[in-house]
C-alpha cells in the first residue's frame, strides 16, 4: 500500500530528491580534506595547480619550474581556484574543485534520466549515482576524471534533449560539452560520441530519423575554439606539441601503454570489471535480490521489459562502446571508467522503479541502503586521514617535520621512489629523485653497492644546506649490512619510509 501511495505521490518524490541531493552533498563534502593527498597522481595535480597559479599563466602549466604538457590546463585551473581560497598547502583547497563537479554531475544524471523516462526515476538515479561508494571516492581523488564526466553528464543530456526536441540551444550546449571534455583530458573527451555516434547512424537508418540539426556551425564553432582553440595557441607558441600530443598523450598512451598504466590485459579484471560489479556498493546486491524475489514470486516474471525500448538502447550503447574501448586501451585507471556509471545509473534506477511499482521490492528499502551507504562513506573518508599508507604524503610530511626543522636549510631527496610532489606540497621544500637501477632492487649485491656508491658519497659531499634522504623501509636490511661511516645517522621516520643524512660527531 505504502509503495502505490508513494509511487503515486509526487511530493514524496520531489521531498526523495531533495534528500538525494543533500545526501550526495554529505557524501562529498565531509572529510573532503582528511586524507592527505597521495602520490603520485594528487600530488602532482595539486603542486602542478600552485606551481601554475603563482606563475601567473594559468593556461601554461608548470611543475618545478618548467612546462607541464600532458594534460590540458582546466584541471590545474580549478584546483588552484581552491589553493586560491584556502592556501596554497590546503588539501581541502585542492579538493574543493570535486565538490561542485560531482554535485552537478549528480544533478545532470537526475535531468538525463527524467527525460529519459520521468520525474521518479531521475530520483532514483541521482539517489543511486550521489551515494555510490566508488564515484564518491572518485571525487576526493584529484585527477581529471570526475571534472570530465560532468562534461559527459551535460553532454548526454543536451544530445537526449536536442534529439527531443530539435532546439538549437541544446545542440549549442552538446557541442559545448564535448569540448569542455576535450579541454580537460583531450581526446578523452569525445568519449559520449563512441556511444551517441552509433544511436544517430542506427535511427537514420533503420528509421530513417534526420539527425542533421545537430551539424550546427555555431555548435561546431563553440567546440574548436572551447575544445581546440588552447591546443593550436601553445603549439603555435611551442611549435611541436601537436605532434607530441598525438604520437605520445594519445597514441602512445593509448595503444602502446607508453606510460604504463596498467597495460597487461589481464588488469581490466581489478581495474575495470571489479568496480564495474561493485562500485555501486549496495544498489548491486539490491537489484539482484529484487531479481531474485521477482523470480520467486511471479508465475511469469519479466527481468528487464524495458530493454526493447529506445531509451534503454540509447544507454546500452552509451555504455557498451566506451567500456569496450576503455577495456582494449593500454592505458587503464579505474577511475577512467567514471562516466559509465551515468549510464549504469540511469538504467538500475528504471528497473528498481519498476519493482517498486510491482511491489516487489520498497521505497523503505531504497532509502534505507541510501542513507547506510552515506553513513558508510561518511565514515571511510573520517577515518581514512588516520590510517597509515605510504602513499600519504602530509603523513609523511607530519612524521618527518621534527627532523626537517632541526635544522635552518634543508635539502631532501628521495631513493628507489619517484619525486615525491605531495611531500613538496606540503612542506615547500623540492624532493627530487636520486636514480637507483631498477636490477638494484632484486639483485642484493648491486642494491648493497649502489646505495653505498651514489648515497654515502652523495651525503658526503656537504653543502650549506642539510641534506636528507628518504628511503623505503625494504632497504633497511641493506643499510644494516653497509659498513657505513660513523657520521652517518639513519632514522626511522614511520613504519614506511627512512631518514637518512650526515650528522658531524
Amino acid at each position: 500500500m505504502f509503495n502505490k501511495e508513494f509511487s503515486s505521490d509526487f511530493n514524496s518524490w520531489r521531498k526523495t530528491f531533495y534528500l538525494s541531493l543533500f545526501m550526495s552533498f554529505l557524501c562529498v563534502t565531509l572529510f573532503q580534506g582528511t586524507r592527505g593527498l597521495y602520490e603520485t597522481t594528487e600530488g602532482r595535480y595539486a603542486l602542478c595547480a600552485r606551481e601554475t597559479l603563482k606563475s601567473g599563466n594559468l593556461l601554461e602549466p608548470i611543475i618545478h619550474g618548467e612546462h607541464h604538457w600532458t594534460k590540458p590546463p582546466l584541471t590545474y585551473i580549478a584546483i588552484a581556484g581552491g589553493l586560491a581560497i584556502f592556501g596554497d598547502d590546503s588539501t581541502w583547497g585542492a579538493r574543493f574543485y570535486l565538490i561542485p563537479a560531482f554535485l552537478f554531475t549528480v544533478l545532470f544524471v537526475f535531468l538525463l534520466t527524467k527525460e529519459l523516462w520521468d520525474f521518479n526515476t531521475g530520483v532514483l538515479a541521482s539517489l543511486i549515482y550521489g551515494t555510490s561508494p566508488f564515484l564518491v571516492g572518485g571525487a576526493n581523488a584529484i585527477s581529471t576524471d570526475t571534472l570530465l564526466v560532468l562534461w559527459h553528464s551535460i553532454t548526454y543530456y543536451s544530445f537526449w534533449k536536442a534529439y527531443k526536441y530539435k532546439k538549437k540551444h541544446y545542440v549549442y550546449i552538446f557541442w559545448l560539452g564535448l569540448g569542455l571534455g576535450c579541454f580537460t583530458k583531450g581526446p578523452m573527451g569525445l568519449i559520449p560520441l563512441l556511444g551517441i555516434v552509433p544511436f544517430c547512424m542506427w535511427r537514420w537508418i533503420k528509421h530513417k530519423e534526420s539527425l542533421w540539426h545537430f551539424i550546427s556551425p555555431v555548435g561546431i564553432f563553440i567546440y574548436i575554439v572551447i575544445g581546440l582553440g588552447w591546443y593550436f595557441y601553445e603549439n603555435w607558441k611551442y611549435p611541436g606539441l601537436l605532434k607530441y600530443w598525438l604520437l605520445h598523450e594519445t597514441f602512445g598512451r593509448l595503444a602502446q601503454g607508453e606510460f604504463d598504466r596498467n597495460p597487461e590485459w589481464y588488469k581490466i579484471f581489478p581495474v575495470y570489471v571489479a568496480p564495474i560489479l561493485l562500485g555501486t556498493g549496495l544498489w548491486i546486491f539490491l537489484l539482484v535480490y529484487s531479481m531474485i524475489k521477482e523470480k520467486r514470486t511471479s508465475k511469469t516474471p519479466i527481468l528487464f521489459p524495458e530493454f526493447n525500448t529506445i531509451e534503454f538502447f540509447f544507454l546500452l550503447l552509451i555504455f557498451t562502446i566506451p567500456m569496450i574501448f576503455f577495456f582494449v586501451s593500454k592505458s587503464r585507471l579505474s577511475l577512467y571508467i567514471i562516466p559509465l556509471f551515468i549510464p549504469l545509473s540511469s538504467g538500475m534506477a528504471k528497473i528498481l522503479l519498476k519493482r517498486i511499482e510491482n511491489n516487489i521490492i520498497n521505497i523503505k528499502q531504497v532509502l534505507i541502503i541510501a542513507l547506510v551507504q552515506t553513513l558508510i562513506i561518511i565514515i571511510g573518508k573520517g577515518i581514512s586521514g588516520y590510517i597509515p599508507n605510504s602513499k600519504d604524503m602530509k603523513q609523511l610530511a607530519d612524521d618527518l617535520n621534527p627532523l626537517v626543522t632541526k635544522y635552518q636549510k634543508v635539502e631532501l631527496f628521495t631513493v628507489k621512489s619517484r619525486e615525491l610532489n605531495g611531500l613538496e606540497f606540503y612542506l615547500h621544500i623540492p624532493v627530487p629523485e636520486i636514480e637507483i637501477g631498477e636490477e638494484a632492487e632484486k639483485d642484493f649485491n648491486k642494491a648493497l653497492g649502489e646505495i653505498e656508491e651514489k648515497v654515502v658519497s652523495f651525503l658526503r659531499n656537504q653543502s650549506d644546506k642539510k641534506k636528507i634522504i628518504l628511503i623505503p623501509q625494504k632497504f633497511e636490511s641493506y643499510l644494516k649490512t653497509l659498513p657505513l661511516p660513523p657520521q652517518i645517522e639513519v632514522n626511522k621516520v614511520n613504519k614506511f619510509w627512512l631518514a637518512i643524512h650526515w650528522e658531524e660527531k
